[in-house]
């Protein structure tokens, strides 16, 4: 509608600057008189002025609007100046885009308050480098961790320590390690993520470190509790039997003024509780002999020798060792796998070994009617290999879960509780993770590096 009268508006004028320029022609041709020649000159002055005039008025007024805009200035307002209604309209129109621009940078400042505000206030350490790896920003947070105030390039990083240099440059995207690093005399154990994003079309690197110290101390005093409460419950389920057996056999063999008993006078019934004791305590310290060599192969360090190598290939390894007990069994193994070979670094033999473990826990989870089912799908994204082993099983009672990592702890009446904390071990040494789920039935674990 603006565009219509303003269209309008230049069409009456145009044509009234043609009428008044043929009349002109018509007077100075055909009938020369001064004082009609003088007042259509004047009326075809009038008229070009008010046309130049008019447009100038509206372009002067957009381009006041344009400009404003562009400054980041909301606070003018338009009239029409008595210009006629289709300045009135073109005014409300101008004002309206201006209000809504005005309450557009409003809530873009207040976003922007809430994430600086947000970036000062986080504990986590955040850093952005561009495409040159010139440190962009640098939270509180770093500043406070890295104390160090000459920072301007990744290089520089360097200074501060060599490892953190190192993590920082060749971590990948959507990749998380944790690195041991001195800043300055204090040993710390940082965790490190990096993200990409691209700002007016330029790579912006984001790196986030937090510092995992405080946190890895309250895991190690927890796991020490956990460990010595298994530990106890082992100890003490072999001592104390041996030591009640032992009392009892001392009181078969003593007086009670503690004087030895002739042998000869002992019945057959005592001579009876005599071996089975001396049998139950034998067995129970060979139990005990076997948990503490268990604990001593469990806490000998694991090295890790790794070599890039087909995933599928090791899944269809483990998938053939174990088919005569899932065929005895009569469980189902399915393996998927994408097309492509997945590779990956990897130590065949502790990766194997994972695996195994996992799969035999599955298979004393599921059904043996027929209708249990395990399955193993192998994926690759953004550089990162993971395997789900999946079950359709009993499942875990989630007051058992939290405990399942724990070392020594079994619900298994023969277990020795140090299958799935060496799985995490090993996972570790990978640089990776291994993670429970329970689905409505069953159980997920997923191993990823």
């Amino acid at each position: 509608m603006i565009y219509k009268n303003f269209r309008l508006n230049i069409i009456i004028r145009v044509l009234c600057i043609v009428a008044l320029s043929l009349a002109l022609a018509f007077i100075i041709v055909e009938r020369p008189m001064f004082f009609a020649l003088s007042t259509v000159i004047v009326l075809l002055l009038v008229s070009v002025v008010s046309l130049i005039r008019y447009i100038d008025k509206s372009n002067k007024d957009l381009t006041h609007f344009l400009l404003s805009i562009r400054q980041g200035a909301f606070t003018e307002s338009y009239t029409s100046g008595n210009r006629g209604k289709q300045y009135e309209q073109l005014s409300g129109a101008l004002n309206d885009i201006v209000t809504e621009f005005s309450k557009l940078n409003l809530e873009k400042e207040l976003h922007y308050q809430y994430l600086q505000t947000l970036n000062e206030n986080i504990s986590v350490a955040i850093l952005s480098f561009d495409a040159a790896e010139k440190l962009m920003m640098m939270n509180s947070a770093a500043k406070n961790l890295l104390n160090h105030p000459s920072l301007v390039t990744l290089s520089h990083f360097k200074d501060i320590d060599t490892e953190l240099y190192h993590a920082i440059k060749q971590i990948q995207p959507e990749q998380r390690k944790v690195v041991q690093v001195f800043i300055g005399e204090d040993p710390y154990q940082l965790s490190v993520q990096a993200k990409e994003i691209v700002l007016q079309g330029k790579p912006v690197r984001i790196i986030l470190l937090q510092n995992l110290n405080q946190e890895l101390e309250e895991k190690e005093i927890e796991a020490w509790h956990q460990l010595m409460r298994v530990l106890t419950h082992e100890i003490m389920n072999s001592v104390t039997p041996i030591a009640s057996l032992t009392a009892a056999v001392e009181s078969i063999l003593k007086h009670p003024d503690g004087t030895r008993k002739d042998l000869s006078t002992l019945s057959d019934d005592h001579i009876d509780d005599i071996f089975s004791s001396l049998a139950t305590i034998g067995s129970r310290s060979k139990g005990l002999m076997n948990f503490v060599k268990t604990y001593k192969t469990y806490a000998k360090p694991i090295h890790a020798q790794f070599e890039s190598v087909n995933v599928t290939d090791i899944v269809n390894r483990v998938a053939v060792l174990l088919a005569p007990d899932l065929q005895a069994s009569n469980v189902q193994l399915v393996i998927k796998s994408p097309a492509i070979a997945v590779e990956a670094k990897t130590d065949i033999a502790l990766i194997e070994q994972v695996l195994i473990n996992l799969v035999k826990n599955a298979l004393e989870a599921v059904e043996h009617d027929g209708t249990g089912i395990i399955s193993i799908d192998i994926r690759k994204k953004n550089n990162r290999v993971s395997i789900a082993v999946t079950d359709n099983g009993s499942g875990i009672d989630p007051e058992v879960l939290p405990r399942i990592f724990v070392p020594f702890f079994t619900t298994k009446s023969k277990g020795s509780g140090i299958g799935l904390s060496l799985s995490r071990q090993i996972m570790k040494l990978h640089g990776g993770t291994i993670q429970v789920h329970l689905p409505e039935k069953g159980s997920i674990f997923t191993l990823e590096w």
